[in-house]
């Protein structure tokens, strides 16, 4: 049940790398032309899955100090279960208001079903562990951490690749 550091930490420097290419996208949006409303969503859930997995990695090296290993992962898994839910109450609405704004084609379903899934998926393993704590708590954190890597790296892929014209 003893926290994975190393595992976190290397979780927490993709974030961080995957932030900073964030902040450059952010940078552009401010030129005269600016983002159009698909790339300001794909930068801000880019932005808001990075933040997920980059203060995720930190929550354990803060929270894990004494012996209590069992109380330190239920507060990680609280933690993680708020932030996906408050993803789930944002950026799924989002993303069919694009769509009904006439960005189907920047927006498939399959990629709201990805992307929403992801969020939901991280929500359930979070959940399971708060109720019962089913299996090894270092590996289902780390799995929740890569699926925010997995979801920030799809939205940054999609931001630089698939521009809306």
């Amino acid at each position: 049940m003893e926290p994975n550091f190393a595992a976190f930490q290397l979780i927490g420097q993709i974030a961080l790398g995957i932030i900073g290419f964030s902040a450059i996208l952010i940078g552009l949006s401010r030129t005269s032309e600016g983002f159009s409303d698909p790339d300001n969503f794909r930068v801000q859930l880019l932005t808001y899955s990075a933040f997920g997995a980059m203060f995720g990695s930190i929550i354990p090296f803060a929270i894990f100090s004494g012996e209590n290993f069992e109380a330190a992962w239920l507060m990680c898994f609280w933690v993680m279960s708020i932030y996906s839910v408050i993803g789930l109450i944002i950026f799924p609405r989002k993303m069919l208001h694009l769509r009904s704004l006439g960005h189907k084609d920047i927006f498939p379903i399959k990629l709201y079903l990805f992307q929403t899934g992801i969020l939901s998926t991280i929500f359930v393993l979070s959940l399971l562990m708060i109720v019962n704590n089913f299996y090894e708590p270092s590996q289902i954190y780390i799995i929740c951490l890569m699926l925010f890597l997995v979801q920030s790296s799809v939205a940054f892929i999609r931001t630089m690749f698939f521009r809306v014209s």
